[in-house]
């Protein structure tokens, strides 16, 4: 399964962790469970402690494997560019786009299959993986016939 290989930057280590890598298929709403406190139990942790973290770079259209190999390497901070990284772009994904402030993603866009407009990510909440917004996922067929 395809999905994207994401990194968090901590604001302040938690022991030594500064970082955290993950993968999911479905970006946006893995993003919430972290925010929430319920996604792994290292980001519960760092929330229980109020460290805040950010989304720092994105891998899109890879496997578990990926992700699996880049924890191997460690160091991820070389890959960080909240660290001060200036590492090498990854190809850009048709599907999302990243916008980028001092090198660190602060925003997800995604064009909508439907009304072709570019959104948020957070506007495809369930219906990433179709690319369709929640706008065009609740309107009624009569309206998204025309």
């Amino acid at each position: 399964m395809v999905g994207t290989v994401y990194l968090l930057h901590f604001d302040a280590p938690f022991g030594h962790a500064k970082h955290y890598t993950g993968w999911s298929a479905d970006l946006p709403a893995r993003l919430a469970e972290h925010e929430a406190g319920r996604g792994a139990r290292l980001t519960e942790v760092v929330c229980d402690a109020g460290i805040r973290w950010v989304l720092s770079r994105t891998w899109p259209g890879v496997t578990r494997d990926y992700e699996r190999s880049l924890k191997r390497q460690g160091g991820a901070a070389r890959r960080c560019p909240a660290c001060g990284v200036h590492p090498r772009p990854a190809p850009l994904s048709p599907h999302w786009s990243a916008v980028l402030v001092n090198g660190c993603a602060v925003n997800l866009e995604a064009e909508c299959r439907r009304c072709k407009q570019r959104k948020p990510i957070f506007a495809f909440l369930g219906n990433t993986r179709r690319r369709i917004c929640t706008t065009c996922a609740d309107a009624p067929a009569s309206v998204r016939a025309a």
